[in-house]
């Protein structure tokens, strides 16, 4: 459930997971940020601007301060879509304690250490190292993650994507050094497929989990299930859970 299910209820809020999980997600994809004090909480842009009736950066802010402010759907994305009101910032936290049987995909957005060394602790702390899986656009983040969090499992950054990618058009992708878990990938990019049979078997044969994101065309998502991928990150999770395979 990309952004905890982000079409059907207000995206990275405990509201959002709970839905998700409801209608069969798998798996809670999810972005984090840190606050002014120090909280890891749900959210994929840094200011609160975008989908809050309030303003600011949520560095700047604690999270008392940020959950005044009632959270809803982007307005660029889902014009019509009305949120109820109630609904506020998550933190991680109470994502872990409603849903401690479930498995997260947790991408660090902000490109600094401390908010890797903070949900380090949380996850830890919760004992859920083995149902969190870390990414970042930032392959520097992770890095850093890994050093500081070694028993919390990775993916790889966009740059350590793009090699795996390179290596399996040319024939080399099985001299790829992996060094995290899974990688994330779009179905297409700039217009060019990215997902097919040789890095299918390239992911297998390195013992890596392949997930497509954003697919929300059910289309699209049979496509994918009949190639093979591991997972599929939709916007929809009912859809996908619906298509009878």
């Amino acid at each position: 459930a990309h952004g905890t299910g982000r079409e059907l209820l207000p995206g990275n809020t405990l509201e959002g997971a709970l839905n998700a999980v409801a209608v069969g997600a798998d798996i809670i994809e999810l972005d984090v940020h840190l606050t002014l004090d120090n909280i890891v909480v749900l959210r994929h842009d840094s200011s609160i601007d975008t989908t809050t009736n309030g303003s600011g950066y949520i560095a700047d802010m604690t999270l008392a301060e940020l959950q005044v402010f009632d959270v809803g759907f982007y307005e660029s994305d889902y014009p019509d879509k009305k949120s109820v009101s109630g609904i506020r910032i998550t933190p991680l936290e109470a994502l872990f304690k409603a849903l401690p049987d479930k498995r997260f995909l947790i991408e660090l957005k902000p490109d600094d250490v401390e908010t890797g060394v903070q949900l380090c602790r949380l996850v830890l702390s919760y004992g859920l190292q083995k149902q969190v899986l870390v990414g970042s656009f930032y392959s520097s983040v992770l890095q850093n993650f890994r050093e500081v969090c070694p028993q919390v499992p990775t993916s790889l950054g966009e740059g350590e994507a793009r090699m795996l990618v390179l290596l399996s058009w040319i024939g080399l992708g099985h001299l790829y050094k992996s060094p995290g878990y899974s990688v994330q990938l779009p179905f297409e990019y700039y217009g060019i497929s990215l997902i097919s049979k040789p890095l299918i078997k390239v992911t297998k044969d390195l013992n890596l989990s392949l997930d497509v994101w954003t697919i929300n065309d059910p289309q699209k998502m049979l496509k994918l299930i009949e190639l093979g991928v591991d997972g599929i990150i939709t916007d929809r999770p009912d859809i996908l859970q619906a298509i009878d395979i």
